[in-house]
């Protein structure tokens, strides 16, 4: 597959946007350049502009080791990584990431099991090209000459609209099994076809994610949370049965219809916010993903005499410290899908002063937008819908009437169910 002498696509030739591409990574490799090192702009942001698309990230690789980036970018450099060594360079308050070529022979490589623990062996830009995962992430671009460096076909592969991995997806899947979500993203993400042989190869290697350290798992979850396309992702996760590796005990309760259509309608929700430009958060899907598994316990507890309140909490506990088996969630993103399925409970209180406490909690709105999520598959939560949507709209003074003024004590149903049971 590889090609030494790489298909070089000429400006005229490619039409990758050269304005799109953010003048400090520009800087940066030129900076290299002068210092007389390759350097170019690689991987997901070449494929991205080529693509139409807007690159977040962009990603530099060099034949320059990280010892020499350092010396070259001397205070503006920071060397991070055992598994794989990376220089980033800090410009303002960004981040940009420069990798040295990886390299085929023998060095500072460590496998086990034939999964790739360490590998700090730098090579030739040819050698880099080979040791990438998908083809349409071998493609290099030359900011100087505003040319493409294609060694693997990558450009054909985009084209044709195929997903192909860069040697055998057996091999390739035992090396790294990270790429089997990676091939998920990147065919809901982009909109290329996942060939089925490779489908293949994912559902019968997905046992292998079990030896990925947790936290890489998440970090890479949370990249297909925020892919764009997260409803056709989940699908397609659920097809190749990922999905109950990354969250087991939540698909425990998707055979119930309900609990299938919330989170689709999460999924959406979340796309469609991407969509408009707004800002998004791993907290908001993984409070709903995770939701039905709290509420099972919830019910439980509250069966045996607890509070509602100390059922909640005591169910979140537990669902929290169950799923950190498997994925990595920070302390910070699991804080804060607590306080959204606490909301839940509080949506219930529609009187008394509690009402501004609850307005004004930190997380309203996100707990605001999955009560609205609920509703969609619980006409059940009709009035504390209703109440928290008017209420959002009603001036100071008609709010402090409502929380002050006469009226007759109510009582409150603190039942969570989800199926009006």
């Amino acid at each position: 597959m590889l090609n030494k002498n790489p298909i070089t696509y000429r400006q005229g030739q490619h039409h990758l946007p050269h304005d799109e591409i953010n003048n400090a990574v520009k800087k940066i490799i030129r900076k290299l350049t002068d210092a007389g090192y390759e350097a170019y702009l690689v991987g997901g942001a070449v494929r991205d502009l080529l693509l139409g698309l807007h690159p977040k990230d962009f990603d530099i690789a060099t034949d320059a080791t990280p010892e020499n980036v350092k010396q070259v970018f001397k205070g503006q450099c920071r060397l991070i990584g055992r598994r794989f060594r990376l220089a980033h360079i800090y410009m303002g308050s960004q981040v940009y990431e420069i990798a040295t070529f990886r390299g085929s022979d023998s060095g500072d490589r460590v496998l086990k099991k034939g999964q790739i623990i360490r590998d700090n062996v730098y090579g030739t830009i040819e050698q880099d090209a080979i040791r990438r995962d998908f083809t349409c992430n071998a493609l290099y671009y030359d900011i100087e000459n505003r040319a493409v460096l294609d060694f693997v076909g990558g450009i054909d592969d985009l084209e044709r609209g195929e997903l192909k991995l860069i040697g055998q997806a057996d091999q390739r899947f035992i090396e790294d099994p990270v790429r089997m979500l990676r091939a998920v993203r990147f065919e809901t993400k982009l909109g290329l076809t996942l060939p089925p042989e490779m489908a293949h190869q994912i559902t019968a290697h997905r046992h292998l994610l079990h030896q990925v350290p947790i936290a890489r798992l998440f970090d890479e979850t949370v990249k297909m949370f925020h892919c764009g396309n997260m409803a056709a992702a989940y699908h397609k996760l659920c097809a190749l049965d990922l999905f109950e590796i990354l969250f087991p005990d939540a698909v425990k309760h998707l055979s119930h219809q309900s609990w299938h259509d919330l989170l689709v309608h999460a999924f959406n929700n979340t796309d469609e916010r991407l969509k408009n430009g707004l800002s998004v958060t791993p907290v908001f899907l993984t409070a709903c993903i995770l939701w039905p598994s709290c509420v099972h316990l919830y019910e439980l507890y509250r069966g045996q005499g607890r509070s509602p309140h100390d059922a909640l909490h005591q169910a979140a506990g537990q669902v929290l410290s169950q799923q950190q088996k498997h994925l990595m969630i920070p302390r910070a993103i699991q804080n804060g899908v607590r306080q959204m399925w606490i909301l839940q409970l509080r949506f219930k209180k529609m009187f008394g002063k509690g009402i501004y406490s609850t307005l004004h909690h930190p997380r309203f709105r996100a707990g605001y937008d999955f009560l609205l999520l609920r509703h969609q598959v619980d006409n059940h939560l009709n009035k504390e819908a209703d109440f928290w949507t008017q209420i959002q709209n009603m001036p100071p003074e008609a709010i402090k009437s409502l929380i002050y003024g006469k009226r007759k004590k109510r009582t409150i149903n603190y039942q969570l169910t989800i199926h009006g049971e």
